[in-house]
């Protein structure tokens, strides 16, 4: 997966363009780069190359910071919802935001029941909206992202619906590209 060097917004590989800032592929960079954990997050550099304080979790402090992480990580997510019909190339930039404020919510962001289960949500949202546009090689590569990540294979209660949707869409793209 990449992430816009303009608007540091989570895309495809498959993509062309940012679906938000409508910057040229030329202008991507690899989103695992930045993830945490990677080696360019570890060396304190974000996917744009500049800085990114890592204290900012640990120093926060306490399970009501990290409850206020993780709504406001939520947030696009829920706005997503409302736009998968009416708009929904917004809507999979939504997701695909969601997703990032998510994985950098946490310094572990699988480590946390509630990070995992809206990260598998958008996931499986994100993919069915770009199957839905005619986009199955982009929404294979969110599936794909989902299953790197481990969210297939977890079995957290409240998430099964999430994760088999996931699993069947992955095999249906599968069968569509090949």
């Amino acid at each position: 997966m990449r992430a816009c060097a303009q608007c540091g917004l989570s895309i495809g590989d498959a993509a062309t363009f940012c679906p938000v800032c409508g910057a040229h592929a030329d202008a991507l960079v690899s989103a695992v780069s930045a993830a945490p954990g990677s080696a360019a997050a570890q060396n304190g550099n974000g996917a744009n190359g500049q800085a990114v304080g890592h204290d900012d979790r640990a120093s926060s402090g306490g399970e009501e910071a990290l409850s206020d992480r993780l709504q406001k990580a939520a947030l696009p997510m829920r706005e997503a919802g409302g736009l998968e019909k009416t708009d929904p190339g917004r809507a999979a930039a939504l997701y695909r935001e969601a997703i990032l404020r998510l994985l950098e919510a946490t310094a572990d962001p699988l480590d946390h029941e509630g990070v995992r289960h809206d990260l598998l949500r958008s996931f499986d949202r994100l993919s069915l909206v770009l199957k839905r546009e005619g986009l199955p090689a982009e929404a294979l590569e969110e599936v794909d992202s989902a299953a790197s990540l481990g969210l297939l294979d977890c079995r957290d209660h409240g998430i099964k619906g999430h994760r088999e949707a996931l699993r069947k869409r992955r095999e249906s793209l599968h069968r569509t590209l090949t």
